[in-house]
């Protein structure tokens, strides 16, 4: 009888350890995300330029100051785009924008034209952009939205 009831109350130990520590794993759901994800949309205003490339980037800094951390092509067919990045690493970046890279200027200093910022107003030249910040605890940034304005491009 007391090998039973210490067997017993073993088996009764072992399960409840079990009980105890698969409540602790954390589940597909509580996962902690590795990087961040941005999307929004972007609002066309004016004619778009005729030649050249249109990219919309995530700043490392504002003002940009070498290579932006990421950026998209963007195809303009009708008055706005969507775009998302995804797999963002966590921290700071200065910007979200959007430019034009004039193909008629071989001057890497002079051929981008910020067309619109996140945050940022026309009036600013954009300085006022609002700066975006991604950590485990906030890694995603909807709606991200703002304009562009093409007059902003120069003539076409």
């Amino acid at each position: 009888m007391i090998g039973y009831n210490l067997r017993r109350g073993t088996l009764l130990t072992c399960i409840a350890f079990a009980v105890v520590f698969s409540a602790c794993e954390k589940s597909p759901a509580e996962s902690v995300p590795e990087a961040g994800e941005i999307s929004g949309t972007i609002t066309f205003t004016g004619d778009a330029p005729s030649a050249g490339s249109i990219f919309i980037s995530i700043q490392t800094d504002w003002p940009p100051r070498g290579a932006p951390y990421a950026f998209l092509p963007v195809t303009v067919s009708g008055s706005s785009f969507n775009y998302e990045f995804n797999e963002v690493a966590f921290g700071t970046y200065g910007a979200i924008s959007i430019s034009w890279e004039d193909p008629n200027d071989p001057n890497p200093a002079t051929k981008d034209h910020v067309l619109g910022a996140y945050g940022g107003s026309a009036q600013s030249g954009f300085m006022d952009a609002t700066s975006v910040t991604l950590t485990e605890e906030n890694h995603e940034l909807k709606n991200a939205d703002f304009s562009a304005d093409f007059k902003l491009a120069g003539p076409s």
